[in-house]
């Protein structure tokens, strides 16, 4: 699927605003309260090291959530991590992927867990990383209006619709546009999705396209949703998790020991997803029932990179590539840490 130039080029100036506002942004919140540290106990004849770790989301214990989370939450990760030498942990939040992306490119963060198409961006573009997981795949996007608005995609023509812009919500917006033919009669605009329902409510766009995490909380408010990335197979989105190409050659144990903590905290998970569910609503603060739509099981693979999930990915790198919003090409298997 080819994305009209004109799109492309509004789309990328938009692009590239947007990461210079939201890394501002999280530059100044990285340094008050979405700062957290998790020491355990050193041992004071030997340096500790620490594990810089960012993520998209904000949450009450300024930790990830999903496997990653659940790892965290029940110490696997840490008692993993501890047998090669790795003991002080930093937590990061970010309210998107572009500006997770700057934190690496500063060398502020080791790992990062964010969407796949800021992710594969940042790759394109010379973001020094390597892809260790997919922390979820198949995620989905709502493209939610106000009440009483319109009632299909097509009737978006010369209308102002919105996202955050860099991020998969967005690829699935202009991809979604581009199939309707609609690419270059709909004005995409940068909101925040913190801000999204407020703008609803005040019919100040058409629509709004959330992520899979917040799509269904707004949705059970009673807002319309007149699409979903899932009637996409394409356009889906997937979480993935990416290590610093420098950290990883300091710490060369650490991705077996990382494969071996997500494994583990999966089959944990699996056991009991009542208990799972009620740690992401808690860390989210949204109801149960909102997080099982928001993160269905099935979208967690035993794999660290399911051949379903690389095929999702094999896509989404394409559309971009093809767009213009990737710089240049590249393998994937270049990308996945061996």
């Amino acid at each position: 699927m080819k994305l009209r130039k004109k799109s492309i080029i509004k789309g990328v100036a938009g692009f590239l605003l947007a990461t210079l506002f939201l890394t501002i942004a999280a530059g100044c919140a990285n340094n008050s309260s979405s700062k957290a540290s998790v020491t355990a106990k050193q041992d004071s004849s030997s340096p500790s090291k620490t594990l810089r770790i960012g993520y998209v989301g904000s949450t009450k214990d300024n930790i990830p959530t999903g496997v990653e989370g659940w790892a965290i939450q029940n110490k696997i990760l840490q008692e993993k991590l501890k047998k090669i030498g790795i003991d002080k942990y930093e937590f990061h939040a970010f309210p998107n992927g572009p500006p997770l992306n700057e934190a690496i490119a500063a060398g502020d963060l080791d790992i990062g867990i964010l969407g796949d198409t800021p992710a594969i961006v940042g790759k394109s573009n010379g973001l020094k990383t390597k892809l260790i997981s997919q922390a979820a795949i198949n995620s989905n996007v709502w493209l939610i209006t106000p009440k009483n608005g319109v009632k299909s995609i097509e009737e978006l023509k010369g209308k102002k619709v919105a996202t955050q812009l860099g991020s998969y919500m967005y690829r699935y917006l202009v991809g979604v546009l581009e199939e309707k033919g609609l690419a270059k009669d709909v004005q995409i605009v940068n909101i925040a999705t913190s801000d999204a329902e407020t703008a609803l409510k005040r019919n100040d766009i058409a629509a709004y396209a959330f992520p899979t995490n917040s799509g269904p909380l707004i949705k059970s408010k009673g807002y319309p949703v007149i699409d979903e990335a899932k009637d996409h197979p394409d356009l889906l989105g997937s979480t993935v998790t990416v290590i610093t190409e420098d950290y990883l050659a300091e710490n060369p144990d650490f991705l077996e020991v990382w494969k071996q903590a997500r494994q583990q905290s999966l089959e944990d998970l699996l056991k009991k997803p009542e208990n799972f569910y009620h740690f992401q609503s808690e860390e989210v603060g949204y109801p149960i029932d909102v997080m099982k739509d928001s993160l269905p099981l099935s979208n967690l693979k035993t794999e660290a990179l399911s051949d379903e999930g690389i095929k999702l990915l094999e896509g989404t790198k394409k559309v971009l590539v093809e767009g213009g919003f990737a710089k240049k090409d590249f393998h994937l298997d270049d990308w996945i840490a061996k």
